[in-house]
């Protein structure tokens, strides 16, 4: 299975560059920064924790868990009175969607919503500066009209999500990313991809009012130090600094290259491993 949201460190174009690195595991797979939940969908482990500190990501989640009829409806309703837009209508139509996100209860419609202008976002993210914001289209809809969230393809996927979900045994909680790791123990695999502490000028948010800086680095040692105490295993994804790599120096440290949309670059990032 697929991953159905586009987010923010998204890992899909990833995964096998560490797949190979995960470990076999006989108890509970534990994911604390969910967001598109690539490698959840990849490994469908029969045990499973997913958390995420943003609310409408888990809203999304719970949706498609309880209620994919619904969504396909929405996004079917969406598609028809979007696709006949032209480009700058088509802005103007998510700007006037987006704008009105904030205020809606945590429902599926909200969810709908959030999801339909995330996939038609550029930059995937629609909280700029803590506020809700439509920047711009993807950029395969203006150039080739493909809207690969409107396809039949896209629909199976969001019933087989929802099936699996359904179907095996999890839990899905929106928390700090402490509350959920305490629930760890022997046996169980943790997949860390927290947000990344570097220097850079974006101005999307994972969440609002968020504050990344070193304490939140310090703070992430410190926890995977006591999943370390319980032996728990865990697999972290982190930017490649100096500070990183010097604060989780005893632990395996591989590099992966990826691509960075907003460089136009290829860079390098961390794999940290506690095995």
């Amino acid at each position: 299975m697929k991953t159905f949201i586009k987010w923010q460190g998204n890992k899909s174009k990833h995964i096998n560059k560490f797949i190979q690195y995960i470990p076999e595991f006989t108890g509970t797979y534990i994911e604390p920064f969910l967001g598109s939940g690539a490698l959840f969908l990849k490994l469908q482990p029969k045990k499973w924790i997913i958390n995420d500190l943003n609310r409408d990501a888990i809203n999304i989640w719970k949706s498609v868990r309880d209620n994919q009829e619904e969504i396909i409806r929405i996004f079917k309703a969406f598609e028809k009175e979007f696709k006949p837009l032209n480009v700058k209508d088509k802005v103007n139509y998510c700007q006037k969607i987006t704008s009105q996100i904030e205020p809606m209860p945590f429902d599926v419609k909200r969810a709908s919503m959030y999801l339909l202008m995330s996939c038609c976002c550029f930059t995937s993210s629609i909280i700029r500066n803590d506020n809700f914001y439509f920047p711009g289209l993807y950029i395969s809809m203006y150039i080739s009209n493909n809207y690969p969230f409107l396809k039949p393809t896209y629909y199976s996927n969001l019933v087989e999500i929802s099936t699996f979900i359904n179907n095996s045994k999890g839990k899905i909680y929106n928390k700090s990313y402490e509350n959920v790791l305490c629930k760890a123990k022997k046996g169980d695999f943790v997949f860390l991809d927290p947000p990344y502490i570097e220097e850079h000028n974006y101005k999307f948010n994972y969440n609002k009012d968020e504050v990344l800086d070193n304490t939140f680095l310090k703070t992430l040692y410190q926890q995977v130090k006591l999943l370390d105490k319980k032996g728990v295993k865990w697999l972290m994804t982190q930017a490649d600094t100096k500070d990183i790599k010097r604060l989780f120096k005893e632990y395996t440290i591989k590099k992966m290259k990826v691509y960075r949309m907003g460089k136009k670059e290829y860079v390098n990032e961390l794999i940290i491993m506690n095995y």
